[in-house]
């Protein structure tokens, strides 16, 4: 893995205190293999009670079931009303930090071979006597990755804590912080059939000190490729990332794992259902969940009440003896993203026969609508209240999730068109010069409804960040993959390197026609095919366009 990537497992861009639960440490990847025989390690699980029942933090799961005990909307939840699937049947990978898998809470759902674990335990060591807080990735109170399994699998009517989206889904979890090799727990995942496969982190952003392309590692895209291709008997793995916490200042198309085309990416609406402060905008983001307003507490009650490192370390640390196992969790998009993990695994169990595309399809197709005020949605085909970058097509929703998918017979074969690669090799004038434009059509193309839309752009720039791409479809929806921004001082070099091409992934047109729909025309009349347009957006530095390709997916 490039030594430039580094990875930070709930995706958090400010180091909180120990009350606001957030994690210091950076995740490095991902540990484990498929075929080994190690057991699960440490004390004995704890014995839930002999007379299981309710349990008794559901109150405070305001993202499972909002009363408006939390200060919020009542009904800006989840959806889980009426459900009755739980995820039984379905596998779950976790590529996180450390997991605890004795937790009371989560033992029953651990997956195992003939009684041991497939892969290396990533459980957090045991605290040294008389150990500070240390919740660093890897160290004894990281609890980062033991509250995102919580989220979507813990279990259900148990007599403890609360519970998750899907209670009867069984799990394995990577440890991120040994090893970096986030392409072989991926590989791993697809080995031992897991149908979907949550990421709670993300690279690090350019606040932070980094460059604002961040790409990804090559070995990581070519198990990405079998996972969509090979994973699930050929139906593909459901790979499901947080969209990112850089807020307005950055872009989850910057993000070469959140940006992949297979990846589902999940951004973040408060209580109320408003877009978090914290979520990133991106043509690439599917689809949000509930989580905390902002990456700190400022509604009480509003955080998200999950499995806690059981005893006295973890988020908790000991300061709430009476649900020491549990606590608040400040988490960003890293607690959205198990949510739409969970309700993924509400869907295949409700039809087994689902296609990673067919998930992501009826996702766009049953979410309920955010509240964007001032702002508004752009319209869309998909649904009656459009799509926005910062929450995608709106906030998932369980019920009408699983209720599409129970007699959904599955999208037609995908197709695929290619521009191929395109030269330019046209200066790029300095603010406030023109845009340049180029349009291309697909005549030959037998694709009818556009899923997917992926343009490579070779740059060479002087200063990336200064770069503004849109992509215009011919029904004359626009596609905003590239803002002007700014990079930290502390960054040397052009804020990135576009010289060796970058591919943004799109969403937005999902549900398109290919060659444009007068009704769906927001500029009053139809494109002359797809309109890719180009321009340096703020004065001081010069390029050069290279190369462009135009790749739309769909059937």
């Amino acid at each position: 893995m490039p030594s430039s990537l580094f990875f930070n497992p709930c995706n958090d861009r400010v180091k909180q205190s120990m009350a606001s639960l957030l994690l210091a440490g950076m995740l490095s990847g991902c540990g484990g293999g498929g075929g080994g025989d190690a057991q699960v390690l440490g004390p004995a699980p704890i014995a839930p009670p002999t007379t299981p029942g309710p349990d008794p933090l559901l109150g405070l799961q305001w993202h499972l079931f909002n009363t408006g005990q939390s200060g919020g909307v009542p009904g800006m939840d989840i959806g889980l009303q009426g459900v009755i699937e739980t995820g039984r049947g379905v596998l779950m990978a976790f590529v996180d930090g450390a997991v605890q898998l004795n937790h009371p809470d989560l033992v029953a759902n651990v997956f195992n071979l003939n009684g041991k674990l497939p892969t290396l335990d990533p459980s957090p060591p045991p605290a040294p006597p008389n150990a500070t807080y240390n919740p660093s990735a890897g160290q004894w109170d990281d609890a980062h990755g033991t509250a995102v399994v919580g989220i979507a699998v813990a279990s259900a009517n148990n007599s403890l804590g609360g519970r998750g989206v899907a209670p009867n889904t069984k799990f394995v979890a990577y440890n991120g912080v040994v090893t970096g090799l986030v392409a072989s727990a991926l590989r791993s995942a697809i080995d031992l059939g897991a149908d979907i496969v949550n990421n709670s982190w993300g690279s690090i952003d350019s606040s932070s000190g980094q460059p604002s392309y961040q790409s990804s590692d090559p070995a990581w895209r070519e198990a990405m490729t079998a996972a969509i291709g090979q994973g699930r008997q050929g139906r593909g793995t459901v790979v499901v990332f947080a969209a990112g916490n850089g807020g307005l200042n950055e872009d989850s198309n910057r993000d070469g794992y959140v940006n992949h085309p297979g990846v589902l990416a999940v951004g973040a609406v408060d209580h109320r259902g408003r877009p978090s402060s914290y979520a990133e905008p991106g043509a690439n983001v599917l689809i949000s969940a509930p989580s905390m307003s902002l990456l700190r507490r400022t509604d009480a009650g509003a955080d998200i009440w999950t499995t806690d490192i059981a005893g006295p370390r973890g988020m908790a640390a000991g300061a709430l003896p009476e649900n020491a196992d549990y606590a608040g969790f400040a988490g960003g998009t890293s607690a959205a993203a198990p949510m739409v993990s969970g309700v993924v695994a509400l869907m295949l169990e409700a039809n087994p026969s689902l296609g990673w595309r067919d998930v992501r399809w009826l996702l766009a197709r049953s979410a309920r609508p955010a509240d964007l005020s001032p702002e508004q949605a752009e319209p869309s085909v998909m649904n009656a209240h459009g799509f926005h970058p910062r929450v995608g097509f709106g906030r998932v929703h369980a019920g009408d999730a699983v209720s599409a998918a129970r007699s959904f017979a599955g999208l037609s074969a995908e197709r695929r068109c290619d521009s191929g690669l395109q030269t330019v090799d046209q200066a790029i004038g300095d603010s406030p010069a023109p845009a340049l434009i180029t349009t291309t059509r697909f005549e030959g193309c037998d694709l009818k409804i556009v899923e997917s839309v992926q343009l490579t752009l070779e740059v060479d720039h002087a200063y990336v960040a200064d770069l503004d791409v849109v992509l215009v479809s011919p029904s004359g929806t626009r596609s905003q993959l590239a803002k002007p921004h700014s990079c930290p001082a502390s960054v040397s070099g052009p804020c990135g390197d576009l010289s060796r091409g970058w591919t943004f992934h799109s969403v937005r047109h999902m549900g398109e026609s290919l060659r444009g729909s007068v009704q769906n025309a927001s500029l009053g009349q139809l494109q002359q095919g797809w309109q890719i347009q180009l321009k340096d957006a703020q004065a001081g530095d010069t390029g050069r366009w290279r190369t462009w390709r135009l790749v739309i997916t769909g059937h």
